[in-house]
């Protein structure tokens, strides 16, 4: 009796990987919901002038978070 071929073992597709799951959001939409940097900038900007807050980065985060909510 012939001895069998290993060959086909040693060609054989490594296992597939998992899909990833997909968001259901579209990318192009989830890119308009960020706002542009002068954006941001002109919002802290008058969170400053309102509050007088001195706190740079506490500002820019807050109209981050603003601008993203509206």
């Amino acid at each position: 009796m012939p001895a069998k071929s290993t060959k086909a073992s040693e060609t054989a597709k490594p296992a597939r990987r998992a899909a990833r799951k997909r968001s259901p959001v579209p990318r192009t939409s989830r890119k308009a919901e960020q706002p542009e940097h002068s954006q941001i900038a002109e919002r802290a900007y008058f969170i400053h002038l309102e509050e007088g807050s001195l706190d740079e980065v506490e500002n820019w985060l807050r109209a981050e978070h603003e601008l993203r909510a509206a």
